[in-house]
């Protein structure tokens, strides 16, 4: 009888990896509390999303795990949209509200010196333009990864010119 179940008992149910709760099972890092609301928007099959589970997201760039709970666990191939903290090659997505992307930064950088990137964002925010928590993966707003991309880029900048 062939299974792709992980349970070595007949009509076993599959398990989770076991980790202590708020880690994740494959990396072993400490996960951000997710909104349920964010991973059911934001993962393929919504359906099979608990809406009584309690979500973390996995915040380490290596580990493929994008979100894990006790009762279900999700990787970057289960989720619509590119994981911009997981991701290598461009476009590296930062602000999935108003589409910016890491790219987006650096050619602002290189051309002006400066960006109006991290300004236009706010001024949508303050308009009450955004909805992180069913965009963003993280459930948070993109600022500081805004922030930490400007950074990067006007010190690879002035790294390169200096």
């Amino acid at each position: 009888m062939s299974s792709t179940c992980c349970s070595t008992d007949e009509g076993g149910a599959c398990a989770l990896p076991t980790a202590k709760p708020g880690f994740c099972p494959a990396c072993v890092a400490k996960g951000r509390a997710v909104a349920t609301l964010t991973v059911k928007s934001l993962v393929r099959d919504h359906a099979r999303v608990p809406a009584d589970a309690s979500f973390s997201f996995c915040r380490t760039p290596e580990c493929d795990v994008v979100y894990f709970s006790d009762a279900a666990l999700f990787y970057k191939q289960d989720v619509k949209v590119r994981v911009g903290l997981k991701e290598t090659e461009e476009p590296v997505p930062l602000c999935y509200c108003f589409d910016y992307s890491r790219a987006d930064i650096r050619r602002d950088v290189e051309e002006t010196g400066n960006t109006e990137i991290p300004a236009r964002i706010k001024a949508e925010v303050q308009g009450g333009f955004c909805a992180c928590e069913v965009k963003n993966p993280a459930g948070v707003c993109c600022l500081g990864a805004i922030t930490r991309a400007v950074q990067q880029a006007t010190s690879s900048l002035s790294t390169r010119s200096g």
